[in-house]
């Protein structure tokens, strides 16, 4: 059986079966994104090698790219029976949300036509609960806390397909309800760490494909709420690009220096963008089949977390070390 480390989310989700007490604090994240249902997927042994706590998906978990439902179950399945994944799913709890190619065509948002169902397609293959409220409500964003005392993740999933203006709008990504409740979670958590997940890239501004500052006005939205006194610092975690890299922004725009790791793809890499400008990157990128992680240092005050980012053996290939953000801001850049 699955090994439960989740306490309590906003919503009706099982309690973990081992008794919170005992159980270990999370401190071994995977993140990983863009996984073709259809092409052989090796990462996934070396993600099962690293031993994680918790799986999360990004976005194009696979590439439905259709109108029809049936056809994205066929590829869900595909992807849900794959033994290896099916390893992951049986080591540790699996959450996630999704980007444009499972959510059902290329770049798609508010006014795709079958975004109800795609909905429940992809809840299903997440496994969720028949009474979650995230198969009642409108998108897929959600979130989960971790732990006890002062060792609590949260991770908060943002949903930026089924709110999303189309591109060249200028518009909004999120919608006004999920920005509602994006801002009362932030406020109300009170965990040590706080992951924020976007599908798409949030910092970088000089690539010519989807992220947060193709809509200028959500990106500022987004980065005032942030530097928001009563919101704690985050980090950020994103996917699409078929390329890793982290990015970062100087503490003047938020009162610390907000953090973004990119991990992409599992499948879908060839080597591509290697050059590609990002004013905001620290170190350089990665352009092979990837996947992300989190090691949490617990026994350090303020924790330390070290984001890796993996190669298609396991190897760790580009890495950063953030001191765990502190409520108050008071804290140093890597």
């Amino acid at each position: 059986m699955m090994r439960h480390l989740l306490l309590s989310t906003l919503f009706a989700y099982p309690l973990a079966a081992q008794p919170a007490s005992t159980a270990p604090p999370l401190s071994r994240i995977v993140f990983a994104s863009c996984c073709h249902e259809s092409k052989p997927a090796p990462i996934f042994r070396s993600i099962i090698a690293y031993k994680p706590q918790l799986f999360v998906w990004m976005g194009d978990n696979i590439y439905g790219d259709s109108p029809s439902t049936s056809v994205l179950r066929e590829k869900y399945n595909l992807q849900q029976f794959r033994p290896s994944y099916r390893e992951i799913c049986d080591l540790c709890p699996v959450i996630g949300t999704w980007d444009d190619h499972d959510f059902g065509a290329n770049d798609a948002g508010k006014n795709y036509p079958n975004r109800v169902e795609s909905q429940q397609a992809f809840l299903d293959f997440l496994r969720e609960p028949a009474n979650s409220k995230r198969r009642l409500q409108e998108g897929v964003y959600a979130t989960y806390l971790y732990g006890t005392e002062a060792q609590k993740i949260r991770v908060i999933l943002l949903d930026t397909r089924y709110f999303r203006d189309d591109i060249g709008t200028n518009g909004d990504i999120l919608g006004e309800t999920q920005w509602a409740w994006f801002e009362r979670t932030l406020k109300a958590s009170d965990a040590q760490i706080n992951l924020v997940v976007s599908s798409f890239q949030v910092i970088p501004e000089d690539h010519r494909f989807e992220k947060w500052a193709n809509f200028t006005n959500a990106r500022k939205r987004l980065l005032d709420l942030l530097a928001q006194p009563a919101v704690p610092p985050v980090v950020l975690l994103s996917g699409d690009r078929h390329l890793a890299e982290m990015s970062q922004l100087p503490a003047e725009v938020t009162g610390y220096p907000l953090t973004e790791i990119t991990s992409s793809a599992l499948t879908q890499s060839g080597g591509n963008n290697a050059t590609e400008v990002n004013r905001h990157r620290v170190g350089e990128n990665y352009t092979m089949n990837n996947f992300g992680t989190l090691t949490v240092d617990w026994s350090r005050t303020p924790a330390v977390i070290t984001a890796s980012i993996h190669n298609i053996d396991g190897a760790p290939v580009r890495a950063i070390s953030i001191p765990a953000p502190l409520r108050g801001k008071a804290t140093t850049g890597p």
